[in-house]
């Protein structure tokens, strides 16, 4: 009995100090977090509770964000700000826990609205604007999406016409089409909005490209300002403590400062100006700007599947089936430990993110993207494998299995649709191949030295495509090398693929023909970062302890991600069958052997008990007492 005690004192020990690996340098930041949603008015909203309520209740929460100091973090000093955007985007990550209506309200209002103020404008926006959005006095939104534009946000058609006799701007929506969708905001609470527009200099000029506008929508009072119509987007499928709200405005009148003008300006004598000549390059210097908003998705997408993860595994642990638990069920683990290794995967590849946009790494907006598109969907899959572990119970509206998977959903949509994301991976990724080349014929000096560079790739593997040996695939060296050869892979054919089908028809025809094959190579990539960021920061341990089980969590990750593209590494030639029979065989191996450790791992996430998707089993009432015997007369 005492080692059993003391087994479990470990375990708990090692969980604090595992947390505390995961917690780095914002450890204090994220238990004040985590004080911050166990307060008794933070108890989770009812699933059956209005819409109408619950936007009100998290707009409280959101007054009870600015009391505790919390929404000053993300901004500049120079306006009042703390300069801490890390711990902030640390905090939020953890009350994403709680609601994520409340984490995604708060993105709205003090990322996207504040931050694209503090991005996009200059001195006296940031002075006129960021004291009252920090403090919650200025509510706001983001309204870039229009009913018929979808992703394509380069060919919006709201129209900002500048008058230079009244040095305005004439705000339009010219069609139904036009209409800004979804914006979160805007349905209720929102006073002011940046309005995403078609800048042009008369009725009849070209479009000078999309630039941002402060529009007053609503007076203190509430009442809807002249030339706005708002109206209700009504019950959504989940995140119902927002109020989102479609936009439209009739010639609308915005003062020559409601332009957000750092990167555009107009002077003096109505003269457009801009150090960026080229619109397109204008528009997407604006839009990366505006990075952190995809970091965020990650994080929250990331909470959403450590808390399913957390409720699973407490529910397997608990769960008794035919005399054992159902988390020593060899489908259980299956089931549930490769998503547990992706969440320590990519909880090491946003920290990475966070870091990196600090140091203004120029490829961020590319890593971001990959990592949104990934995150967002490994979290939709989670919240879903964990629902269907939880039985009828799983189904049940109190558990919050529902209700959790309703609220990710959309993280797969806003901030970009992950298809459209995963091409822009793709993109950029062949564009900074092809930088190297100057000439004309870039592709084809890209496809040369492809060709020489692959050869040499097979080469090496096809010498140990062959070997099942254990240490063989647990070897980080290893690791990282073959998932960098399925990227370098798959891009070099890629960019061979597109310049035969270029040359065949034409450009656009290889940039259509070519999707799929570029969607996939935005996953490689994105597997290939986590690996190595996980890996990094195992290699980084000095608890042996710690190293020891988050080796065995990376290994994990690593070889299910190896099997799961197994049929690509045999068709090109980089694996042998008998290959990923070893894969699969290994995958268990590490499942069994994780399966001791995966309540510690999943409390090592620090998430308060009355936050999680799935309540405590109630204990089995005690057997019945048989009926004593009839006395004897």
């Amino acid at each position: 009995m005492s080692n059993v005690i003391q087994l479990q004192d470990n375990g708990k020990n090692l969980s604090a100090r595992l947390k505390a690996v995961l917690d780095g340098d914002f450890a204090d930041s994220r238990d004040a977090a985590r004080a911050f949603i166990s307060r008794p008015d933070m108890a989770v909203v009812p699933p059956d509770t209005p819409k109408e309520e619950y936007r009100e209740k998290t707009l409280g929460w959101i007054r009870d964000m600015v009391a505790a100091g919390f929404t000053t973090l993300p901004y500049d000093p120079a306006f009042g700000g703390g300069g801490e955007r890390q711990k902030y985007m640390n905090i939020v990550e953890i009350i994403a826990h709680h609601d994520m209506s409340l984490a995604v309200k708060q993105g709205v209002q003090f990322g996207l609205f504040g931050m694209s103020i503090e991005s996009l404008g200059t001195e006296r926006h940031h002075a006129k604007y960021l004291p009252d959005v920090m403090s919650g006095k200025l509510l706001g939104g983001f309204a870039m999406t229009e009913m018929a534009g979808g992703s394509d946000v380069q060919g919006i058609s709201t129209e900002a016409i500048y008058d230079h006799a009244t040095r305005s701007f004439v705000l339009s929506t010219p069609n139904e089409g036009a209409r800004k969708a979804y914006i979160g905001n805007a349905a209720k609470h929102g006073e002011m909005m940046v309005v995403f527009a078609q800048l042009k200099m008369s009725p009849e000029s070209e479009s000078m490209g999309v630039h941002a506008f402060m529009v007053p929508v609503r007076d203190k009072a509430g009442n809807t300002l002249p030339g706005v119509t708002i109206d209700d987007c009504g019950h959504k499928v989940g995140l119902n403590g927002i109020d989102n709200g479609y936009l439209s405005f009739d010639k609308v009148r915005v003062p020559h400062d409601g332009m957000l003008d750092r990167f555009a300006q107009i002077d003096q004598d109505g003269h457009y100006q801009s150090e960026i000549k080229k619109k397109s390059q204008r528009f997407f210097k604006m839009i990366g700007t505006l990075v952190t908003g995809r970091i965020f998705v990650s994080m929250v997408s990331l909470s959403g599947a450590k808390n399913a993860l957390t409720a699973a595994v407490t529910h397997a642990e608990e769960r008794k089936v035919f005399g054992e638990t159902l988390l020593d069920k060899q489908a259980t683990q299956a089931r549930l430990l490769p998503h547990l290794a992706d969440a320590y995967a990519m909880h090491f590849m946003t920290r990475h993110l966070m870091d990196e946009y600090q140091k203004g790494n120029e490829y961020l907006e590319t890593m971001a993207a990959a990592i949104k598109a990934k995150s967002s969907d490994a979290a939709m899959r989670t919240a879903d494998e964990a629902r269907k572990l939880g039985g009828g119970a799983g189904y049940m509206s109190e558990q919050r299995h529902g209700a959790l998977r309703n609220d990710i959903d959309i993280f797969r949509t806003f901030e970009g649709d992950n298809t459209v994301l995963r091409l822009l991976v793709a993109k950029n990724q062949l564009s900074r191949l092809s930088k190297k080349f100057m000439q004309v014929n870039a592709f084809q000096k890209v496809t040369k030295i492809a060709a020489l560079q692959l050869k040499r790739l097979f080469a090496k593997f096809n010498a140990e495509s062959g070997k099942t040996e254990r240490d063989h695939f647990l070897d980080p060296s290893f690791q990282n090398k073959i998932f960098a050869a399925r990227e370098r892979t798959m891009m070099y054919m890629l960019s061979d693929k597109i310049q035969k089908i270029a040359k065949a028809e034409n450009a656009a025809v290889a940039a259509n023909k070519t999707q799929v094959d570029m969607i996939a190579y935005a996953d490689a990539y994105a597997e290939r970062l986590m690996l190595q960021k996980f890996t990094k920061a195992v290699a980084a341990q000095k608890d042996p302890e710690v190293k020891a089980i988050l080796k065995d969590v990376c290994d994990l990750y690593a070889v299910h991600t190896m099997r799961e593209n197994g049929l690509w590494y045999v068709e090109n030639g980089l694996m042998k069958p008998q290959t990923t029979t070893a894969l699969r065989r290994l995958e268990r191996e590490l499942t069994e052997k994780i399966r001791p450790h995966a309540q510690m791992l999943v409390d090592a996430f620090g998430i308060p008990p009355g936050v999680l998707a799935c309540a405590p089993i109630p204990p089995a009432p005690p057997p019945a007492s048989p009926p004593a015997p009839p006395k004897q007369p």
